[in-house]
């Protein structure tokens, strides 16, 4: 059962490493290809920073994943570059909570970030995905994607 984790685990990762196809959210896309996967940093607080950088550039989210083998998951965003590409800009609302919280403690904190989005949404913002994932040893979060394109 751990051989098969593991082959998965290499699987994936050597999918994320496919010729200019996948790049580490560090890095900006090396070739004008027109679609690639960005894997975005662990710290959800980051994203933004990440999005908005290749956003200026014209790159627009399409889809966002967060594949998970074993103890390893990954925050993934597919993007396109549009023949007549516009800058857009990104927000990302990211609620923190200990992953011990109980359900009534998610639930409100769910709630709470269906009310950020409405607002976001009456404001021409676009919801891209809502993600979620543990940050650090003791917390959670939930992350949604908005992306907006800019005149």
């Amino acid at each position: 059962m751990n051989r098969c984790h593991l082959l998965l685990s290499l699987a994936i990762v050597g999918l994320l490493f496919w010729p200019s196809q996948s790049v580490l959210a560090q890095g900006v896309p090396l070739s004008t290809s027109d679609r690639y996967t960005v894997v975005l940093p662990s710290d959800p607080f980051k994203w933004e920073h990440v999005l908005n950088e290749l956003g200026q550039k014209g790159w627009e989210a399409v889809m966002a994943m967060q594949p998970s083998v074993s103890n390893l998951t990954l925050h993934l965003v597919i993007c396109v570059r549009p023949t007549a590409a516009k800058p857009i800009a990104y927000k990302v609302v990211v609620a923190n909570f200990s992953s011990k919280s109980d359900s009534t403690l998610i639930e409100a904190t769910r709630l709470q970030l269906e009310v950020q989005g409405n607002s976001y949404s009456q404001n021409g913002w676009q919801m891209v995905q809502a993600l979620t994932g543990l940050h650090g040893t003791d917390s959670a979060f939930l992350a949604l994607i908005f992306k907006k394109p800019q005149p």
